[in-house]
């Protein structure tokens, strides 16, 4: 059974002096936020498919304008998992904002940037990894999302089967739960329909101990990648490996 979640935007974020802009294109569904002197300013949703990345322009040339010459104090983004384009595009994005400001560019995990990561004490992601494996994700005491595991349907069902039998468990996850890929899998608990949103993001952001987010300053911006990406080699004879004359 699918249950579908809805974003909610009302709740309060800890007041801080500072402007953070936050980033979300890894699912179609993208987003801007800008949160400034301890409210939320600024948020957008627009589409950013595969022919629609250049919709991020827009929105935030639109945050950036309410700043009024202010400078970010950082600027946040998801790094999927989800779409392989759309990663990188707000990841391109939130390094080119990050450079104009002098302020850091930090990439915190999408899943746990979802309304339903943070409606329980223990919440799973799961989704298709494709060609027969599947992925889950637990949402950290910390608010973050661990790395993506892959496994096999049986193991799959097997972990899943385990964690909701010992403690209440909410599995969510960002596909289309009322598909094929979870047609053979006999799940304890109901599924929910949810997407990251950057306003998540800021959310998981504030929250965090001042440690932590050194930490996350430090690391370098990269897409969550279930699978390393890969790239065709050149064929005998290509032009690039041809000894040059």
């Amino acid at each position: 059974m699918v249950s579908p979640v809805a974003h909610d935007h009302t709740q309060l974020l800890p007041s801080l002096d500072s402007a953070i802009l936050a980033i979300e294109t890894s699912v179609p569904t993208a987003s801007v936020a800008l949160w400034r002197d301890g409210a939320l300013a600024y948020q957008h949703d627009f589409t950013s498919d595969r022919n629609h990345n250049s919709m991020i322009f827009q929105p935030l040339a639109e945050a950036l304008d309410i700043l009024e010459g202010r400078k970010l104090s950082h600027v946040l983004v998801g790094t999927g998992p989800g779409s392989y384009s759309g990663a990188r595009t707000g990841i391109a994005a939130a390094q080119g904002v990050a450079l104009t400001h002098g302020c850091p560019a930090v990439g915190i995990g999408s899943l746990a940037a979802t309304p339903a990561a943070r409606v329980a004490d223990h919440a799973i992601a799961i989704g298709d990894a494709r060609r027969g494996l599947y992925y889950i994700s637990e949402i950290k005491s910390s608010g973050e999302a661990s790395e993506p595991q892959l496994m096999e349907a049986a193991e799959f069902q097997a972990y899943l089967s385990d964690q909701c039998h010992m403690t209440e468990t909410v599995l969510f996850t960002l596909d289309d739960a009322s598909g094929p890929w979870l047609t053979d899998i006999q799940l304890p608990v109901d599924v929910v329909m949810t997407s990251p949103h950057a306003h998540g993001i800021l959310e998981i952001w504030q929250r965090l101990p001042e440690q932590r987010r050194i930490e996350l300053i430090a690391q370098p911006l990269a897409p969550c990648y279930l699978r390393p990406p890969f790239t065709s080699k050149a064929k005998p004879g290509h032009p690039l490996l041809r000894p040059s004359s």
